[in-house]
């Protein structure tokens, strides 16, 4: 599940060059350019769609009861990191807000969101 930056905004052009420019030149692989993507938070990256037909999972989605403040999520980020996992190459991990946390508790809520505990990291991934 992603948080998407508006389209308009300064920290989305910001992350589109880095994704599509800055990161590339940077990080050569032999497999061939890297993927480019929307750039995004990645809110939770454990849903479950065993059970949902895909007619239903966007009325899944749309039931989520969001918090007030939803709109007004706070992001900051806390370090440029280095992972292993495919999505994870290269991201920004984003501090654990307690607007971020109530957006991310509430998506879990629904049936169709499944996080383990303890393996909450949003960031944003740049490869």
């Amino acid at each position: 599940m992603w948080l998407v930056p508006p389209k308009d905004s300064e920290i989305h052009a910001v992350l589109v060059d880095a994704i599509a420019r800055i990161v590339p030149s940077v990080l050569a692989t032999e497999e061939g350019p890297l993927p480019q993507f929307e750039p995004h938070l990645t809110l939770d990256s454990h849903i479950s769609r065993m059970h949902i037909r895909d007619d239903d999972f966007q009325t899944c989605l749309d039931e989520i009861d969001l918090p007030d403040d939803a709109s007004a999520v706070d992001v900051e980020f806390q370090e440029l990191a280095v992972g292993d996992e495919f999505n994870k190459k290269l991201f920004l991990r984003c501090k654990q807000s307690d607007s971020l946390i109530s957006l991310a508790f509430a998506c879990r809520k629904y049936s169709c969101v499944k996080t383990p505990e303890g393996r909450y990291d949003p960031h944003v991934s740049l490869s």
